[in-house]
């Protein structure tokens, strides 16, 4: 009779993982991994939120963990089950501003939020998030946002040159007009926005530099635009559910993953940022000197972090993004 392996289920994002780590992983382990894919930050919050059986691990962005960690949904790490921290740079050990003694945390990797241009059909990129709304008027219908308010939201404030994590009224009444200009010429609320780059179905996205590093080394023409008046910087992180079946075989995982060889084909396959000093040393010359993964200290400058909302600025902006989603024609 042939015996089942223990399962891993992991919480996860579309094209996340490299198919050659997770077949390493399970032989190596002899354990299964399965995947259930998220599209966006509000569906992992409310995977996790759901009655029943938790995921092992999950992949939450730094904001997602604080809400997690507040509602008692993930467990604190074991670091005794985690030697390979030490490969960490110091800066992602401790002192990261949502996990400070990263008790319930590792940073897996960190990008940067902008847009993407196909270069070919699209002859000036821009510069600015005022060039994005120039270009989606010129390219109704084919334009794409990301399904996630913190985003886009944030890309409206920081076109008036307001905070990415401003709630105060008055600039969310400013936001809101900008948003409701902008919402005719969507085509598309997409997280797995590639293949419609791809196609051509999509010339211009607001997304994620990873993605665009991704397409350009596969020889799409494409352009990766961080806005001068600022965007913002973020981390995805390893977090394992308080409801984990086999948090002993999470614990293996991200000890894995934490493996300079590891984490380094990872940032090659994803092409986001490694926190990982040994595994960066590994990668390749032009993915170390790439400035859409690793941006220049001028470009860090304009870059925030998505920050706590008051529960005020929390109600308002999710009355604006229902408002400015709210629309059956679109997917």
């Amino acid at each position: 009779m042939n015996s089942v392996k223990p399962h891993l289920v992991v919480l996860t994002w579309p094209d996340y993982l490299s198919p050659e780590g997770i077949a390493e992983f399970e032989a190596e382990f002899d354990l299964a991994l399965e995947l259930e894919i998220v599209a966006s930050a509000d569906e992992l919050l409310a995977r996790m939120r759901r009655p029943g059986p938790a995921p092992d691990l999950l992949c939450p962005p730094d904001y997602a963990v604080r809400q997690l960690q507040r509602e008692g949904l993930l467990l604190t790490l074991d670091k005794r089950r985690l030697p390979n921290l030490s490969h960490l740079a110091p800066e992602f050990q401790s002192g990261r501003p949502h996990d400070p003694k990263s008790e319930v945390s590792v940073i897996k990797d960190w990008g940067t939020t902008g847009y993407m241009v196909r270069s070919d059909l699209i002859a000036k990129p821009g510069q600015s998030w005022a060039d994005f709304w120039t270009l989606a008027e010129r390219h109704s219908g084919r334009v794409s946002v990301l399904d996630s308010q913190s985003e886009v939201i944030g890309a409206a404030l920081k076109l008036r040159g307001h905070s990415y994590n401003a709630d105060d009224e008055p600039a969310l009444a400013q936001a809101r007009q900008d948003l409701l200009r902008l919402k005719s010429t969507i085509g598309y609320f997409e997280t797995g926005y590639r293949s419609l780059l791809e196609s051509g179905q999509v010339v211009l996205a607001l997304g994620w530099n990873g993605d665009a590093a991704s397409l350009k080394a596969a020889g799409l023409p494409l352009a990766y635009v961080i806005p001068e008046e600022g965007s913002q910087i973020w981390e995805v992180d390893w977090a394992i559910a308080a409801g984990a079946a086999n948090p002993e075989a999470a614990h293996k995982f991200i000890n894995y993953q934490l493996r300079p060889d590891v984490a380094a084909r990872e940032a090659a396959y994803t092409r986001y940022a490694t926190p990982n000093a040994s595994a960066f040393n590994q990668l390749e010359a032009h993915i170390r000197t790439d400035p859409a993964t690793y941006p220049s200290e001028a470009v860090m400058a304009r870059l925030e972090y998505g920050m706590p909302l008051t529960p005020e600025g929390t109600r308002q902006r999710a009355a604006l993004w229902a408002e400015f989603r709210n629309d059956p024609r679109k997917r």
